[in-house]
């Protein structure tokens, strides 16, 4: 991303949503997991090789959508929710035609504090939309080697599968 107004707006969100985590009531373990991984997801975002990894296949040739965080909230949200745990935190979705954002958009719920959570809200500010989380519903958490998320947690080596069984912990 090399607009100026871009990079301010895209570190202005990312200030944004670090903010958000201490409004959650998290344990001091819980919200550096959420500092941490929140950080790395949204660097991780502005890198066309994790761009790559994520979105191009065989059926896909389109791996940059024009904003760094355009086309993450599916793969982020599926697994910043393996991380910090099913159990807190809800992946959410808002079907395209229940707002005018174009597309269908995931995003988290913080099951305790019934706080949204979205990791990539900024993507639609560039169009100038507001999500409307209330609208949204929870979906399940599909993980599928060839499906977005699992190639996002692979790019970033991160063992989803692992956290899932116990047998890796995150940071």
């Amino acid at each position: 991303m090399k607009n100026q107004d871009k990079t301010a707006l895209y570190e202005s969100a990312t200030k944004n949503i670090l903010a958000q985590i201490n409004k959650m009531n998290l344990s001091p373990e819980d919200k550096n997991k959420a500092v941490y991984y929140t950080s790395f997801f949204r660097e991780a975002f502005k890198y066309d090789v994790i761009k790559q990894k994520t979105f191009l296949t065989r059926g896909n040739k389109i791996w940059d959508f024009g904003y760094d965080s355009a086309g993450f909230c599916y793969a982020s949200s599926s697994v910043f929710s393996v991380i910090m745990g099913l159990d807190d935190w809800d992946l959410m979705c808002i079907d395209a035609d229940k707002w005018p954002g174009r597309f269908s958009h995931h995003y988290l719920k913080h099951v305790p504090s019934g706080t949204f959570f979205d990791l990539t809200y900024d993507q639609f500010s560039v169009d100038g939309f507001s999500v409307p989380y209330e609208l949204g519903e929870r979906v399940f958490v599909h993980l599928n080697k060839k499906d977005s998320p699992m190639r996002f947690a692979k790019a970033l080596d991160i063992d989803v599968m692992g956290i899932l069984q116990g047998k890796v912990k995150a940071i």
